[in-house]
Formats: structure tokens, sequence, C-alpha cells
């Protein structure tokens, strides 16, 4: 054990640049949404290391509407603040950053990029079991928001993990320690996603899976595909009981130490679970009567949070209010983080949020028509070359329809990290181009750091919006 994890240290000193990719990763998920300054220095750390890159392999159609966006969210900074370093989508620039490196790395460093990426994403699962199980048993368990500190957060980025997980997920033949531990994370990340009760997260994960089961409908016919959607389904909605019946026996008992013995059968699930997809491959009627079973752990969940059907009107309205200002300010919009405000102003319910629940209409309030279209643009590339992982990528999607997973920096770069394609209907680009694309993003994120340094507020963005509406 300790041979194979000193082999696997020295593999990823090797490869630097995967290393540095993987660690930034990791500090944009527990930033949550992001401080600039935070983020801007790890920008920084990846430009540095992009600079001695001497070729890469990027989708221009992707790079140009990151880039785009980025840009228009840069103009909205300075007409509201005389700077170009305010609001959100100067941070979210690393996506470009990411992105580009990602067209940095070989094949099989990015493949291992993505397994490692997934990895990460179970160890902030594993991390929010602890915590649940601790406060179940000190009689105050809630809803868990875990690392992300946002039960609805949470919740995507553990579906996007377990799509990533999916897409990535290693053959029997394959040994070694991670190809192990990857064959056996789908049960922690779908039970603790369970735990966040995210209806949104819930909708998500069904859109994604409807999207994989209608592939495996146009390749191998009604059949087998429906063979496979029960397998699919059958395994989910077990380790998603699990979670459910966790919070139920923690929240609504008055045997909370028994989430222990729920804890037990999970490590044995986990432990067990290749066998378990072996068995169902052998059954497909069990496969089909587990899947009818998922369908009381849906209701279940429902029964169990009721209020999410208000929480969802609530957004609807919230919509439409968005759709207003997009009438009277169609290109340049309203400015970063002005749409609170100005719901504060206006004849409609104060919603009490800084984005809408929809993240192309919050973009279209705030930035302007073009700056969503920037984002449509990259939606409509990565279906239409046809990525592989476009299921996870679906419900990343379907999520942001309905809540703000995009301004999560560490859900959007899961996401990028599982999903995007960049050598995918990619064109090379020369050591030129690539350093000169790197040192653009450096002087972005070095020219934040000295606006937010040389402003004396160095703290996060929302502390100084806070100030200013006050």
């Amino acid at each position: 054990m300790i041979k194979r994890l000193s082999n696997g240290a020295n593999q990823l000193l090797e490869h630097y640049l995967l290393t540095l990719m993987l660690l930034a990763l990791a500090a944009l998920t527990l930033g949550g949404v992001g401080n600039a300054t935070n983020v801007a220095l790890i920008g920084l750390v990846l430009c540095a290391a992009g600079l001695t890159q001497r070729e890469a392999q990027a989708d221009l159609w992707v790079v140009g509407a990151l880039a785009a966006y980025t840009a228009l969210g840069a103009l909205a900074s300075w007409r509201v603040q005389g700077h170009f370093a305010w609001g959100y989508a100067s941070p979210q620039s690393i996506f470009l950053t990411l992105y580009l490196l990602m067209a940095c790395l070989s094949g099989d460093e990015l493949r291992l990029f993505r397994r490692l990426s997934v990895l990460w994403a179970g160890c902030v699962a594993a991390h929010g079991l602890f915590l649940f199980l601790s406060k179940a048993l000190a009689g105050h368990a809630g809803r868990l928001g875990g690392l992300l500190g946002n039960p609805n957060a949470l919740g995507i980025f553990l579906a996007v993990a377990w799509f990533g997980l999916n897409a990535q997920a290693p053959g029997e033949e394959e040994s070694g320690l991670l190809p192990a531990a990857l064959r056996r994370m789908e049960p922690l990340l779908l039970t603790v996603l369970a735990l966040t009760l995210s209806m949104g997260s819930f909708v998500s994960l069904a859109a994604g899976m409807l999207f994989l089961a209608a592939g495996w409908l146009r390749r191998d016919g009604w059949r087998e595909a429906s063979r496979q959607a029960c397998r699919m389904v059958a395994k989910a909605g077990l380790a998603v009981a699990l979670g459910v019946l966790m919070y139920f026996t923690a929240r609504m008992t008055d045997i909370p130490w028994f989430v222990l013995a729920l804890a037990g059968y999970l490590a044995a699930l986990t432990a067990l679970w290749p066998r378990l997809d072996r068995f169902l491959r052998d059954l497909p009627w069990v496969s089909c009567a587990m899947t009818a079973a998922g369908a009381l752990v849906a209701v279940g969940t429902v029964l169990i949070r009721p209020s999410s059907i208000a929480t969802f009107a609530e957004r609807l309205d919230m919509m439409r209010n968005g759709l207003g200002y997009i009438a009277q300010h169609p290109i340049a919009g309203v400015g970063a983080y002005q749409w609170r405000l100005l719901n504060l102003q206006d004849a409609d319910p104060y919603f009490n949020t800084w984005h809408i629940h929809n993240v192309l209409i919050h973009v279209a309030v705030e930035l302007g028509l073009p700056a969503a279209a920037a984002l449509v643009a990259v939606i409509v590339r990565h279906y239409w070359k046809k990525a592989p992982n476009r299921a996870g990528f679906t419900a990343f999607l379907v999520h942001n329809l309905m809540d703000t997973s995009f301004f999560y920096l560490g859900i959007t770069g899961l996401m990028e990290a599982t999903a995007a394609e960049p050598r995918l209907g990619g064109r090379a680009l020369g050591s030129g181009a690539v350093r000169l694309l790197f040192a653009a993003l450096a002087a972005q994120f070095a020219y934040t750091i000295y606006v937010y340094i040389s402003g004396g507020y160095v703290f996060t963005t929302m502390e100084h919006i806070a100030q200013l509406a006050l």
C-alpha cells in the first residue's frame, strides 16, 4: 500500500501541470463563489505553469465564447465601478484558464486528471458523510451542505461527479488503487447527495439519466437500452434510498444513533458494489423490480421536504422579474450585482438573493444578452461536437436553469474537468499563441489583485457589495 502511494506521488510530481490543476480545483471548491483576490492568485500560478507549455489543442469556438463572456463582464464592471475587476466575470476567467490547461495535457494525462477530479469529489462526499453522522449523534442533523456550505450546491457537485465517474469508469481488468477506489465510489456519492435533500439536484440527476437512456435507445434498441436503464436506476435508487433513510432516522426519529448501523451498511455496499453490478447484469428482472421501488423513494423524498414546491414557485417569480429587466436593458444589462438592489426597490416581492435562479436569465439581466449568448454558444458547441459526457453536462445545465451552481467556481470547475473536451474538434496552437493567451489571462489576474489591494478592500466581493448597499 505504501509503495503504491509513493509511486502515485512520484507520478503526480512528474506531471506538475496536472497536479497544479487538481490543487486549484480543490481550492476553488473550498472557496465557494470565490474571493476575487484568492482566485486571481490561483489564476496567476496556473498561468505561470501555462507559460511553460509549448503547444495545445483547443476548441477555438469555446475559447472565443469564454473570452467574450469575460470581456463583456469586464465591461459591465467598468460601467458600475469604473474599473474592469468588479463582479463575478473577473474570477470566472479561471474557467478559461482551466480549459486552456486541459488543452495542454496529453490524452493519458487528461484521463488521469478526470479520474483524480472525481476522486476529489469522493473526498468531499466522505467529509460530508462524517459531518452528517457527527451532527446526527449530537441530535441536530439537517440538510447537508458539507464543504460547499450549501445543500443545493453540494447536491449538484456530487451529481456532476457521479456522471463524471460513469464516463471514466475503469474496467474490471484495470488494477491499482485508483481504479479500485473509483469502482466503489458510486454509492458514496449518491448516498451523500441524498443527504442534501436538494430537489433541483435530483431533477438534474434524472435529466442526465434520461439523456443516457436516450443514447442507449438510439444505439442498442429498446430491449438492451431498457436493461441498461433499469440497472442504472436500480443501483442509484438503492444508494439514494439509503441516504434518505439516514436523513429520516437522524432527523425524524428518537433513535438517531441508528445512522451508525446504516453507515456500516453503506461501507458494506461500497465494498461489494462491483458484485452488485454483476448480479443485476445476470438477473435483469431484479433491476426492474428495484426500479419500480425507486418510485416510492422519489415520493418519500418529496414528502420529507414538501416546501420544495413553494420554493420552485418563488423561483419562477424571480425569473419573471428578471425578464422585465432584460427588456429594459437588453444589450449592456443593468450591471454586475445590480439586480438585487433594483429588486429591493421595485414592486415585485424582494427575493433576498444575489442571483436569479436561472443563470442564463441572470447573466442576460446583469451583463446583457450578448454575454448570455456567449454562454449559449458554449452549450451548443458542446452538444454539436457530441462530447462523451454530455449527460453530466445536461445535468449541470438543467440545474442552472433553476439554481445558481454556475457561480460556484468549484462546481463549474468540476464540470469542466469531467465533461469539457478541448481536444475534440480542437485546433493545434503553437507555443506563441499558447503563451500569448496565458500572458493575457495573467495580466487580467494581476490587474484584479492590483485593483483590490490598491482600493483597500481585500475581502470578498459579497462583503463589498453589502457595504455599498448599506
